[in-house]
């Protein structure tokens, strides 16, 4: 598929999800976040890892992260959230509440400019977003390419989360798309490379 049909595909797939999501209830966005975080707490790349990267989730339309990200505080992991600047995407470590920082221009809630990056060397495990996935390993992003570029940065453990409506049969991909280690959804396991 060329480069321009891949990226038509993926757009039209992004719309179809956001239509899709914007109509999941409160109380199904939570009980599937819930169910995830279960399956994601109990796998050992998690228990084992002290570092952690989590994604600020939004309000709606995507697997909640607040319960996991003060599980893992209350774990005492580093956890590091991101704060993208341009085409670039930096983990910092999250010292506080995710209600102390600041929302940024998408109203997610992302660390300072002035806070340090912390080395991706030195991530172990990364939680990662997105609007579609399939069960081959496939990941659409939000279309800013801040997760592809980053993750071949870090030897850490990629695990990609998504809720029950998230999954398709296929998911467009182009030569940068970066497969997690392992898609996790309410269900369990959808995706892991062996």
């Amino acid at each position: 598929m060329l480069v321009t049909a891949i990226n038509s595909a993926k757009g039209q797939l992004r719309q179809q999800m956001r239509r899709k999501l914007a109509h999941l209830s409160a109380e199904q966005l939570q009980i599937e976040s819930q169910q995830t975080l279960a399956h994601i707490t109990g796998h050992p790349a998690f228990q084992r890892a002290q570092h952690v990267s989590i994604y600020i989730s939004m309000d709606a339309g995507e697997l909640q992260t607040r319960e996991l990200i003060e599980l893992a505080q209350r774990q005492n992991k580093r956890v590091y959230v991101p704060r993208c600047d341009g085409a670039a995407m930096q983990m910092v470590e999250l010292r506080g509440s995710v209600d102390e920082l600041k929302v940024n221009k998408w109203g997610i809630r992302e660390p300072r400019e002035d806070d340090v990056a912390v080395d991706p060397a030195q991530l172990e495990f990364v939680v990662v977003p997105g609007v579609a996935f399939d069960r081959l390993g496939g990941r659409c992003g939000h279309g800013k390419g801040y997760y592809d570029r980053y993750l071949p940065q870090t030897r850490a453990f990629a695990c990609a989360v998504c809720l029950c409506d998230q999954v398709v049969d296929s998911v467009p991909a182009d030569t940068y798309d970066r497969k997690p280690d392992m898609i996790v959804y309410p269900k369990g396991i959808l995706y892991q490379q062996v």
